[in-house]
């Protein structure tokens, strides 16, 4: 009867013991406060940001050079910040960038480079490789032909953490993986953070003019650049959306020419009607 009442007590104090247990435990893998990942884990934008172009990086091929020395000098660089072992963000990152490239008029290696940079900097060249060579086999079309304007890289600690800071993506260690957002950066030939677009889904059109615009006249036509003037960067949209002050210029430049190609006519046939015979 004493066992019984005993075997019962144990039954009920278990009953209220072990969810406490369960709540209040800390579990691996699990970031003990999710609060802080609003200020801890994101995209926060820099523009105008210079980054230091000289940290040293490694590509898949065990080769260790500035960043730099990856990118043309006067050419826009974009950079992917992914960690290799990723499960799944970072994978559908590079879906949406390959995308992108595939897309975009302008040339890879020619007109941009794009340089894919490992955060976790326990990551080797290897494991960088392996996702360089899945990702490079879906690229397609004339603009895609030069494989060498994609360059993966890895780098220590020091110059990860100090790339990550300056570009404004901040992560988290949460277990074997990561807490972290998925963006590209548009940078300058000169390293200036020139915009962000944030998602895995990039409109190639509105892409395109931020590299016109980041290479400082250095690609691009004519009319890509007049494009620029009437257009510009909304970054609450992520699109490029009409420039008021600018379409009136032009419009009003239009409209001047079009008055002067009036007189002209004008003069000329005045002109023309006085000079009658005698």
């Amino acid at each position: 009867m004493q066992l019984g009442r005993f075997s019962t007590v144990s039954l009920v104090l278990l009953g209220v013991l072990l969810p406490l247990l369960f709540f209040y435990a800390p579990q691996a893998g699990a970031i003990e406060r999710p609060e802080e990942l609003e200020s801890k884990v994101g995209v926060f934008t820099q523009l105008g940001t210079k980054i230091d172009l000289s940290r040293q990086f490694t590509d898949t091929s065990g080769v260790t050079k500035s960043l730099r020395e990856f990118a043309p000098a006067d050419r826009p660089i974009v950079i992917a910040p992914v960690y290799y072992r990723c499960p799944r963000l970072c994978g559908l990152l590079l879906d949406g960038t390959y995308a992108l490239l595939n897309e975009l008029p302008l040339s890879l290696s020619r007109d941009y480079t794009l340089l894919v940079v490992g955060f976790n900097p326990v990551e080797s060249s290897q494991d960088a490789a392996k996702v360089m060579d899945k990702f490079n086999s879906r690229l397609s079309g004339e603009s895609t032909q030069d494989r060498s304007g994609v360059k993966y890289l890895v780098g220590n600690e020091e110059n990860v953490s100090a790339l990550m800071r300056e570009i404004g993506f901040r992560y988290m260690k949460d277990g074997e993986d990561f807490a972290h957002s998925a963006a590209l950066m548009i940078l300058t030939p000169s390293g200036e953070i020139s915009q962000y677009f944030t998602g895995i889904d990039f409109p190639a059109w509105d892409f395109r003019l931020s590299l016109i615009e980041a290479s400082k006249g250095s690609i691009g036509t004519a009319i890509d650049h007049l494009l620029l003037y009437c257009f510009r960067f909304d970054p609450l949209q992520g699109r490029y959306t009409w420039a008021v002050v600018g379409l009136l210029r032009v419009g009003g430049a239009l409209t001047l020419i079009g008055l002067a190609a009036v007189l002209f006519f004008f003069g000329r046939r005045r002109r023309s009607d006085g000079e009658t015979p005698a």
